[in-house]
């Protein structure tokens, strides 16, 4: 049995998906390219940032530099970090909340499936180990930063 491939339709009204099974072949509506449209860039029209981020939180007294992160995920991946923030406590928290450690993050990915791809499988966090210390990371949500930021939080 033959599988399943592309063809252009023969009156040239689109794509067709020929199927071994002749009741599955199908055809897939195609438009004609504009040719005024503008060129894309996916330096400029990639992904938004935050499809491309994993969010980080690290163990208490045992915090990760940026330096670390984007090592360790390009020895690990190749060259996929864009950028990584590391959120160091303002002194008015650390006096508070006596926190003087950094608590969380965030790793810019340069693709957008690279943070898909290591969640995957439905899990809602994935952990790695850096040089001994946890780091916890999970998809990225931007309407709880967008509330913390709210909230005052720096």
């Amino acid at each position: 049995m033959d599988a399943p491939h592309w063809a252009w339709s023969s009156d040239g009204s689109g794509w067709m998906i020929y199927h071994p099974q002749p009741w599955m072949t199908q055809l897939v509506e195609t438009k004609p390219l504009d040719a005024t449209a503008k060129e894309w860039s996916p330096q400029t029209d990639g992904a938004p940032e935050e499809d491309r981020c994993l969010f980080m939180t690290f163990s208490n007294g045992h915090p990760v530099t940026e330096q670390e992160i984007s090592r360790f995920f390009t020895l690990h991946y190749g060259d996929c970090v864009e950028r990584v923030y590391v959120h160091w406590p303002q002194p008015k928290d650390s006096e508070e909340n006596n926190i003087t450690t950094p608590q969380f993050g965030k790793v810019v990915f340069k693709a957008s499936w690279i943070p898909l791809v290591m969640t995957l499988c439905g899990k809602r966090q994935i952990k790695f180990m850096l040089d001994g210390k946890t780091l916890w990371c999970k998809m990225f949500d931007p309407q709880k930063a967008q509330a913390f930021k709210r909230n005052g939080a720096s």
